[in-house]
This record gives C-alpha cells, structure tokens and sequence, in this order.
C-alpha cells in the first residue's frame, strides 16, 4: 500500500527478497517499481477496493509514527487561557506537535469557543491529547500534582527574561488571549512569569507566535542539555503507540484487530476517548 517512491526507496538494498507484494493496478504504472518488484515472492495484483474496510498501515508512515514517539515529552507542555480566535487556537496545536510537545491544556473562558482551525492545525490535533479545564485552577492543580513549575507568560517587571529560564524541569507555560493576555489572577496564581525579551518598538506577539518562541527554545535547551529531547516511558510509548496507529489507519480498523488493540490497553482507549470526545 506505499506509493511508488516509497516502493523504490524501501527496497530492501541488500538484495533480499521482501515476503509479498500487493500493486494495485493503476492506469500509467510506474515500470521502475514494477521492476523492482519482480525480486519479490508471491506478488500478485489486486484493486484497491479489496482493501477498503481495513485498517492499513504504510512502513513509511509507521517508521515516521516511532520516530516521533521517541521525540515526545510530557514534562514540558503548554496551556492557553481565553484565546478567541480559531486560527490562533490551531497555530498553538501545530507548534506543539511540530516541537514533540504531547499535550495541550485549554481553560474555558466566558465569552470564548475552542475550535481551532482545521484547515492550520494541518491534522496536528490528531497526534495530541488537548486537555479541557472549566477554570484556571483546575489546571494549576492538575499540572501542580506532577511537579511542575507553572509559569506565565505576561509582561511584568518582575518577569524573567526567556532566555534564562531552566526548561529542563518539568514546566507549564501559560499563554493568553489575544487582547488582553492573561488575566491578572491567573498570573498571580502562576509559580512566576517569564517574558520573550524584545528589542524593538513592538512590545507584544501574537498569541502563537509567542508560543512557538517559547516552545523552540524550551525543547532545543533540552536537546543541548540531555541529547535528546523525548521523555516518555516504554508504558507511556505503548500507550501512544496504540492510539496513533488507529488514527494513521484512518479509523478502518477491523472489528477482530480493534478488540486486540482494546485488550492490549483498554484504560488508554477508553480514557483518551473520553478526552477527545469535543477535540477539533
């Protein structure tokens, strides 16, 4: 089921014989992995209709899923307080996964809707766990319960500059809206405030644009300071693992191997169901 390209480039180099192929005919075959493919066994063609109600998985993308798994954390994440605009909403979704950032914490806010915008996150939503809190204290005690240092991002004097910031503990950034940022109660129940330094004559960034400032530097402090920059354990990447492969199947799953996956982890499923049941 993997494009041309990807039958070329996966050819195994060493000259050994890859158990079955499948080509699925199409109108201008590619001759140059149809020949490739003649060093294999029991190659047969056959429409891609046949494969329609399965849940299928490319050797590329799956190469790509366990790449990311091995670049995730969750003892670095961000948390958004009143942000209006779905643009902005979807622009921090992206910037998460871009970064391996796992989760993401939203606080509902009177006045304010999360449904950030397919059409930016670019199906970055797919991949995370976004978090929904009624109030900001939920949220502070949630992240507070697993040790880590909740910082705000907001202009105050007694902000400390980004860049002196040790995100190698576990942390929380808390971002705000649009207008106004956060509020200054949410900032007052924060551990302290960091601030991007700016040394122009614009004294604020947009919403995501921010985020992203923050979220680069926290992860690459991690990499050049550890080697690495994902965090997981073996359970945590299993658990992962099995909800990312339903997901890059498309949800066609068969009935038999969705019972396996739910036996193999049925507290994940039934929790991340309950999670994302109103996500984008």
């Amino acid at each position: 089921m993997e494009p041309a390209r990807m039958t070329r480039k996966k050819l195994r180099p060493d000259g050994s014989r890859v158990p079955r192929a499948v080509p699925a005919p199409r109108p201008e075959p590619d001759a140059e992995a149809l020949s490739a493919l003649e060093r294999l066994t029991d190659t047969f063609p056959a429409p891609l209709r046949a494969f329609r109600d399965l849940g299928l998985l490319g050797a590329g993308r799956r190469w790509r899923l366990e790449q990311a798994l091995a670049r995730r954390t969750r003892s670095f994440v961000l948390a958004i307080h009143g942000v209006h605009d779905p643009h902005n909403q979807a622009a921090v979704l992206r910037t998460a996964e871009a970064f391996g950032v796992q989760e993401v914490h939203v606080v509902r806010h009177e006045g304010t809707h999360f449904s950030p915008a397919r059409g930016v996150t670019k199906d970055a939503h797919k991949w995370l766990d976004v978090v929904r809190h009624a109030d900001f204290d939920a949220v502070k005690a949630t992240l507070s319960r697993r040790g880590m240092q909740v910082l705000a991002a907001a202009l105050r004097d007694d902000a400390a500059p980004l860049y002196e910031v040790d995100f190698t503990k576990p942390t929380a950034v808390v971002f705000g809206n649009e207008a106004e940022g956060l509020p200054d109660e949410v900032v007052d129940a924060c551990d302290s405030t960091v601030v991007i330094p700016m040394y122009g004559l614009t004294q604020s960034l947009n919403i995501s644009v921010a985020a992203a400032v923050v979220t680069a530097h926290a992860i690459e402090m991690r990499r050049q300071r550890w080697g690495a920059v994902g965090d997981l354990s073996e359970e945590e990447k299993m658990a992962l693992r099995i909800e990312w492969y339903r997901t890059a199947a498309a949800g066609r799953v068969p009935p038999s191997l969705a019972a396996a996956l739910d036996r193999m982890n049925p507290e994940r499923h039934t929790a991340s169901t309950s999670r994302k049941e109103n996500a984008p």
